[in-house]
């Protein structure tokens, strides 16, 4: 049977939509032959990583019935993860939360009080009294707010104006403090702005690809499959992976490397030693594009300050960068020669010198990624930085083929954590609440009085801010692990928490979160569809809607800007988290939470609700609401957030965030208007006069280089993030973790994800042909390892550290295949609480937590 390529689409959709139904192949077939089954199909983003996947989306009878996807989206090419294939179900579980819920004893709330159901009016009215009571009495830092890179764009930018400009708090965090902190703290500091130079055509214009602590074939399957395209299909192409352990990224590799925990920091410095050593950086580059730099170094490890470890560092939590020259730096470099990193790291010293041949050929282009592997580390900042300075050696950057890529775990870390934001030393755009014109920026395009933002350092103009309690604001940055540990300590007493398993995914459970959580002088707030462990542990929960039960929009790894439309309603009284936050916003006056000499230079403000002066602006509510949007094919959508408060809040909030970008003090962030989003797979930014930017800071393909040098020849580089245009190139050494195994915890525990399950698993245990592929968190382990402690395949054991212990099974075939000496868990399960385990460290500079080093024992359960 001949097929053209739309009745092909159409059969795989009808496919699609019948497979999920459970109807069999014959009767798909002869649904194929109907008119679409009277489904409507429309694009939108995944849900779930941060590859950006988009996917067609069935409706029908008010309900998503199928996901196929996308043939026509340049990021997937119409293939899906398993994952992806499941996106129908992730909305249907049994147990989806529909009215708010508050812990009660005799008709009042109660700390130990059992869940209740409550209207949304009674639980605005309770969030608003706590809120305003902890702002006056604790400041600042007495409330705080944690989102995620799952919010899209407007949901984090509300996020961002409620609590800088409304709450006049800067304890805002996502989870991606979590995973992408490293990579923006490096990002700055080697460049000056954030997020890669390059995109995902990389993949099919390179010759190498290095995988640093990067599991993509797990973690990032669909970009998988086309590094495996391009390495089956060019001849000169090399995979080199690095890792920990064993994964299935190993089954590709050209050159598999397992080292031992931290040494990646002695690996990445041998290389440039390598390429130094061998004459092979370029000369002509590093003159006109590179400064060198040192590092501060024995900076700790981000525990508490009485931590023993922290008071041995000499340097605790200090990045201040100092200039060198090449030769200083040539001699930092010359200790880490292959002998001295082969000791160190247990790898052959032939394979470190294949893997620094493949950087210092000048014939060779190289991408490099990562993830967690380098971003979940004490030295996270650090080693980052030591990637880029072999691209910038080597003049390996900002043309296609050539780049370091630091890959994003969720949806939207990019787009909403870090363009936006929302992170508590962040504005949008790379605006930062240190620098005082940044807040003047940022106060301007609000219609907020100077000194509304509160400045890190709580002075505005070198004069002291005023607070709502009296006393100046003080220092005010709270980074995302302070904020359970100020929980704790009952500095902070209100912690809203949306879109994420904050609970769940903190680290040092026993010892921080669960105390600090349920500490009785503590409220806390839990927006989710489902009740996971973080709603375990709340005060109050709310029912959300999720996904395409909302209008989105998120941003990607490669800096694409993807839009959706609503597709259908969430059930009951879920709201979306930016309902919630809007909504919420009505409950609370200017005058509760801004002291008189704020108000007295905006009279006009006194009364008014944060809603008034947030978001009924004249800003974001200048876009009316016409009714249900219609698309090009002539299909209605629902928009149920400007339906309730009557503009295009979407819209509003968008074109008002657009701003930052094309007036702002920072350059090279620039998006298009809202409706060029909702025509095409997304756009990646900067976008000028309507085109995309593939490849950043070289002349010829980054129209935003000839800003700043309107003289640039194409192929010329300016990194615009710094005022001369030039990157740092920034030393730092091999520095031992804060805690290695011991005679008594002998071995090391990492934790991580699994291609089955994302994040907490909060949405995928929920499916059920995902759950039944992996229904619990199992310890992979050394068969040898196993057998001393007279373990084998499938063995209950208890895993302990200093911290806690969790019972699960050995499983010594699996996929991922530990050294001797190394044990893996992954964290999706919440039975099997892996963050109990882990230590709360984190980098200094970035703040990330690492949780991939700390020392545990296992013995038989």
């Amino acid at each position: 049977m001949q097929m053209n390529r739309r009745d092909f689409i159409k059969a795989q959709a009808v496919a699609a939509a019948a497979a999920t139904a459970g109807i069999s192949i014959p009767a798909a077939t002869e649904a194929a032959a109907q008119e679409d089954a009277g489904i409507r199909w429309d694009k939108a983003a995944c849900r779930f990583c941060g590859t950006g996947c988009s996917v067609l989306v069935g409706v029908k009878d008010g309900r998503v019935v199928a996901t196929q996807g996308d043939p026509d989206a340049p990021v997937n090419k119409g293939l899906n993860c398993i994952k992806g294939y499941f996106l129908t179900k992730i909305m249907y579980g049994a147990d989806r939360l529909t009215k708010p819920l508050l812990r009660m004893k005799n008709g009042k709330y109660d700390k130990n009080g059992e869940f209740q159901e409550i209207s949304w009016d009674e639980a605005f009215r309770i969030m608003a009294e706590k809120f305003v009571e902890a702002r006056r009495k604790k400041g600042p830092k007495g409330i705080g707010m944690f989102g995620s890179g799952q919010w899209t764009i407007w949901e984090g930018y509300a996020a961002q104006k409620l609590m800088k400009a409304g709450f006049r708090s800067n304890s805002l965090e996502p989870n991606a403090r979590h995973c992408m902190a490293s990579a923006v703290a490096a990002f700055i500091r080697g460049f000056g702005i954030d997020e890669p130079a390059g995109c995902y055509d990389d993949i099919e214009a390179t010759d190498t690809f290095v995988l640093w602590g990067s599991n993509m074939a797990e973690m990032h399957p669909i970009l998988w499959s086309r590094v495996t395209n391009r390495r089956l299909t060019h001849d000169k192409c090399q995979v080199h992976v690095l890792s920990v352990f064993r994964n299935r990224c190993f089954e590709l590799a050209d050159n598999p490397i397992i080292f031992k925990p931290q040494t990646d920091l002695a690996i990445a410095n041998f290389i440039a030693n390598y390429i130094i050593e061998k004459g092979a950086y370029n000369k002509e580059f590093i003159e006109k594009h590179v400064h060198f730099n040192v590092t501060p170094t024995d900076i700790g490890y981000g525990l508490r300050p009485e931590d023993p470890r922290e008071k041995k560092a000499k340097n605790r939590g200090k990045g201040k960068l100092t200039k060198i020259t090449f030769d200083e730096y040539r001699k930092l470099v010359s200790k880490y020669t292959a002998d001295y990193v082969s000791e160190l790291s247990g790898v052959p010293r032939e394979q470190l010198i294949k893997l620094a041949e493949a950087y210092a050929d000048p014939n060779r282009k190289v991408v490099s990624f990562w993830t967690m592997g380098f971003n979940q580390h004490t030295r996270g900042t650090w080693v980052n930085g030591l990637v880029y300075n072999i691209h910038l050696l080597t003049g390996k950057i900002a043309e296609p083929g050539n780049s370091p890529f630091s890959l994003t775990g969720q949806p939207s870390a990019c787009g909403t954590a870090r363009e936006v934001g929302t992170f508590t030393h962040r504005l949008p755009a790379d605006l930062v609440v240190k620098k005082d014109e940044h807040c003047k920026f940022a106060e301007k395009v609000w219609k907020l009085p100077e000194g509304t933002i509160p400045r890190a350092n709580g002075k505005m103009d070198g004069k002291d801010q005023p607070d709502i309690s009296g006393r100046p604001m003080g220092k005010t940055l709270i980074h995302a692990v302070a904020m359970h540990r100020a929980l704790h300590d009952g500095v902070m007493n209100v912690f809203w928490v949306m879109c994420n398993n904050n609970l769940q995914a903190a680290a040092n459970f026993n010892g921080e979160s669960w105390p600090g959580w349920r500490n009785p002088d503590n409220f806390i707030i839990v927006s989710d569809p489902y009740p996971t462990v973080s709603a375990s542990g709340a005060d109050l929960v709310l029912p959300t809607a999720m996904w395409a039960e909302k209008e989105g929009a998120y941003g990607n790894s490669e800096r694409r800007t993807q839009f959706w439309r609503q597709q259908v309603k969430a059930p009951g009284e879920a709201r979306s988290d930016l309902w919630q936050i809007v909504e919420f916003s009505k409950y609370v006056k200017v005058d509760d939470v801004w002291p008189a000499e704020l108000l007295e230079k905006a009279p006009e403000y006194k009364g008014k609700t944060l809603f008034d002066v947030l978001f009924r602006n004249g800003q974001v509510d200048k876009f009316p609401y016409e009714g249900r949007i219609r698309d090009e094919r002539g299909n209605e959508y629902d928009n149920d957030e400007s339906e309730y408060f009557g503009f295009y809040i979407q819209k509003g909030l968008f074109e008002e965030y657009r701003r930052f970008q094309w007036e702002g003090p920072k350059r090279g962030h620039e998006m298009a208007p809202f409706e060029e989003y909702h025509k095409v797979r997304g756009l990646r930014w900067p976008v000028i006069d309507g085109k995309e930017t593939l490849w950043r800071f070289r002349a010829g393909y980054d129209p935003i280089v000839r800003k700043y040098k309107p003289d640039a020849k194409d192929g010329e580089v300016f990194f615009y993030g710094k005022p001369d245009g030039k990157a740092n190139i920034i030393f730092a050494p091999y520095e031992p973790p804060a805690e290695p195994p011991d005679e008594e915890f002998d071995l090391w525990l990492c934790t991580g994800r699994v291609l089955e399950h994302w994040h907490s698993g909060s949405m995928t245990r929920r499916v059920p042909e995902l759950y039944r592929a992996m229904p619990d968190a199992k310890i992979y382990m050394n068969k040898k390892d196993a057998r001393k402690r007279r373990l084998r395949n499938g063995s209950k054991v208890k895993v302990i550290t200093r911290r806690g212990e969790i019972v699960t099974r050995v499983e010594t075939r699996g996929r991922n295949q530990p050294p001797e000496g190394v044990v893996f868990i992954p964290w999706f399960d919440a039975g099997r609480l892996v963050n109990k385990l882990t230590l709360d460290q984190t980098c200094p500079i970035s703040k990330e937590t690492d949780y991939k080093k700390c020392a545990c024992k296992v013995v038989k359960a």
